[in-house]
C-alpha cells in the first residue's frame, strides 16, 4: 500500500466513485493509515464541503465504511469523525435536493439510524 500524505488522500478522494468497490478500496487504505486518523478526517471534511453535490453522499458512504470497519482495529476514526459528522450531515442535507438524494442506491434506509451506530 502506498504511504500516506494529504495530497495522496486528496487525489484518492477526487477519484472516489459511488461504486461499492471504490468506497471499500479507499476505506481499506484509510484504515491501513489509521495512525493519521486526525489529518484524514480533516481532509475528508474539507473535500466533502468542496465536492459537487452529486458526490457528497459518496463521502458519507466512505465515512460509514471506515467507521464500521475500523472499530475492530481501534477507536481512532470513531473519535475523529464524531467531531465533524453533524456538520457533514447538515452540509449534505442542505446541498442535495430530494431528487438528487433519491438517485443514490440504498437511501431508502433512514439516515437517522446511522447516527445511532456511530
Amino acid at each position: 500500500m502506498s504511504s500516506f500524505s494529504e495530497s495522496a488522500l486528496e487525489r484518492k478522494l477526487s477519484e472516489l466513485s459511488n461504486s461499492q468497490q471504490s468506497v471499500q478500496t479507499l476505506s481499506l487504505w484509510l484504515i491501513h493509515h489509521r495512525k493519521h486518523a486526525g489529518p484524514i478526517v480533516v481532509v475528508w471534511h474539507r473535500e466533502l464541503r468542496k465536492a459537487k453535490s452529486s458526490r457528497k453522499l459518496t463521502f458519507l458512504y466512505l465515512a460509514n465504511d471506515v467507521i464500521q470497519n475500523s472499530k475492530k482495529k481501534g477507536p481512532e476514526f470513531t473519535k475523529e469523525f464524531e467531531s465533524v459528522l453533524v456538520d457533514a450531515f447538515s452540509h449534505v442535507a442542505r446541498s442535495l435536493s430530494a431528487i438528487e438524494f433519491s438517485t443514490y442506491p440504498g437511501t431508502s434506509i433512514p439516515i437517522a439510524n446511522w447516527f445511532r451506530e456511530v
